[in-house]
């Protein structure tokens, strides 16, 4: 008889965990959530009595045949234990970016699951919100002829973020490493694979002084150090033959300025910020100003959890999910090679590839009265 759920824990309660539980009880009927764990005892606890999941230390969680997926949710420093932990123990694995902090962990993780038959997929799982899907709905019709050239770009303030969130001033979390894994997936999902890498990067002002003066705020007038690159300029080769810019700058107003412009042969095609599910994609034709396009998908609002029950529709219908390993690896390759490029004064080529990822089909749109919801797209 076919499976009609994946059991899944999750390890890590921090700021993220209630984005995925809330979606996860809201939009995801594959998905059952039976346990957590968390280092901070009393922020495990409550996260299990909020959401009716069993309190659970990590060994337990790996030793329990009845939970099929770890969704590991810690930051990006633990992310390689802490999956590699559940790959060894037979667990399927959804991550939150990126897949690790150093190149070759990353490798080791991808070799790790196919010698152990498990799934691991990596989010950010974005690029199967309306927004994302809607693009490369435009693309693969054909509505801006041959993609040629892009430029994706966004300028936020660390500075603010950083003091929340240390982790973000320190490898494996800086702007390019965080933000940019919800660009360079978007862009995955449109052109496939990076070939060639060519960028430089810098780190503007890296001693700081905490300034937030807010309840939230451990670090007011203590030094620190920004030990990661804040500005980025790359240009990015893909193996479809499509060129672009990449820029990123973290030392900026706290506005955000985001978004990607590809630049066809017959249209040019307008999308929002990667890191929302939603927004508005336009489309230009010659001599007719931008139209906004209508959505082609569902999950329009925010569906963290969505590449988790992706994955799970996968593992049940035993076809490849779409937030795969080896995208996420050429992903994460690409970010090394943004910052190898810099530091060696070199073109990189990258080693990684991956087949592009299916798209969603069409028409499963945030509506269950007249028609199957948007989950009904990811069993499909």
């Amino acid at each position: 008889m076919e499976k009609k759920t994946c059991k899944i824990a999750v390890v890590g309660c921090g700021v993220i965990s209630k984005a995925y539980l809330n979606a996860i009880r809201d939009y995801f009927s594959v998905i059952e959530v039976v346990a957590c764990t968390d280092l901070d005892a009393e922020r495990m606890n409550k996260t299990a009595e909020t959401y009716g999941i069993k309190p659970m230390t990590y060994d337990e969680i790996l030793a329990d045949p009845g939970i099929d997926v770890v969704l590991n949710l810690t930051n990006p420093g633990a992310h390689y234990t802490i999956t590699k932990a559940a790959l060894e123990a037979g667990k399927h694995v959804w991550s939150e970016k990126m897949i690790a902090v150093d190149l070759e962990q990353g490798r080791e993780l991808v070799k790790l699951a196919e010698e152990k038959g498990v799934r691991l997929g990596v989010a950010p799982d974005t690029f199967l919100g309306s927004a994302i899907q809607t693009a490369r709905y435009i693309l693969d019709k054909g509505l801006i002829g041959k993609p040629l050239t892009f430029t994706a770009s966004i300028s936020r303030d660390y500075s603010v973020f950083g003091e929340i969130l240390p982790h973000l001033r320190k490898k494996g979390g800086s702007i390019l490493f965080d933000m940019g894994g919800y660009y360079l997936t978007a862009l995955a999902n449109l052109f496939g694979p990076v070939r060639e890498v060519a960028a430089f990067t810098a780190t503007n002002d890296p001693v700081r002084k905490g300034s937030r003066v807010d309840n939230d705020c451990k670090y007011f007038g203590e030094e620190y150090t920004i030990e990661v690159s804040n500005m980025v300029a790359a240009s990015l080769k893909y193996d479809s033959g499509v060129l672009g810019t990449l820029h990123m700058n973290s030392d900026c107003l706290y506005t955000e300025t985001t978004g990607i412009t590809v630049f066809g042969t017959d249209g040019i095609l307008y999308m929002p910020d990667p890191n929302k599910f939603g927004g508005e994609v336009k489309l230009q034709k010659l001599k007719a100003e931008p139209i906004v396009f209508p959505a082609t998908h569902g999950f329009s609002v925010n569906s963290r959890g969505v590449g988790a029950a992706e994955m799970a529709w996968s593992i049940i219908r035993n076809r490849p999910h779409r937030g795969d390993m080896h995208m996420a690896l050429n992903v994460f390759e690409t970010a090394h090679a943004i910052e190898t490029s810099s530091a060696e004064g070199r073109v990189v080529k990258l080693e990684s590839t991956f087949t592009r990822p299916a798209p969603l089909p069409a028409g499963y749109l945030d509506n269950g009265f007249w028609g199957p919801t948007a989950e009904a797209a990811l069993a499909l």
